[in-house]
């Protein structure tokens, strides 16, 4: 009879040797250019094409904030459709919005919100988030440069 340890170091031992290791092919991983490009095509990322990334961002987390559960992309619809012109859009279809209307407004937004708060939109919770958008509605809080009050109906 032999003591557990030697049973156990025989069972190691035979392990270890029943592994092989594969014989290395040359493969390379891809570099982060193609990795990121996957992404993209594949749907997983999505790259703003008319917002910058802060814009997208407040975009995405007003979008999240509004909307039901399960309409994580419409930030991105939103974003897309703004690169639609008029010619382009069908003729029943309302009126495509005007990107520049909407960067000014997210730029505002994100500016009432670092001068009351001290933080980006997107930092504040969920909370505060809906608190200052419906200050915002209520025009408690407005900026000179766009009503935003109209946005927030």
């Amino acid at each position: 009879m032999q003591c557990p340890n030697q049973q156990e170091s025989r069972i190691v031992a035979i392990n270890a040797e029943q592994l092989t290791a594969p014989a290395l092919r040359g493969t390379t991983d891809p570099s982060p250019v193609i990795w990121l490009k996957r992404l993209i095509d594949s749907g997983t990322l999505y790259i703003p094409q008319n917002l910058n990334p802060s814009q997208f961002a407040t975009l995405q987390a007003i979008t999240l904030l509004l909307s039901h559960p399960g309409s994580r992309y419409a930030a991105c619809r939103l974003d897309a459709s703004l690169a639609l012109s008029a010619g382009e859009a069908e003729l029943d279809a309302p009126a495509p919005p005007i990107a520049f209307d909407y960067r000014l407004g997210l730029d505002e937004l994100e500016t009432i919100t670092r001068t009351r708060t001290g933080y980006s939109f997107t930092e504040l919770h969920t909370d505060l988030q809906d608190a200052i958008l419906s200050l915002i509605a209520t025009r408690d809080l407005t900026t000179r440069k766009l009503d935003l009050a109209r946005w927030a109906r």
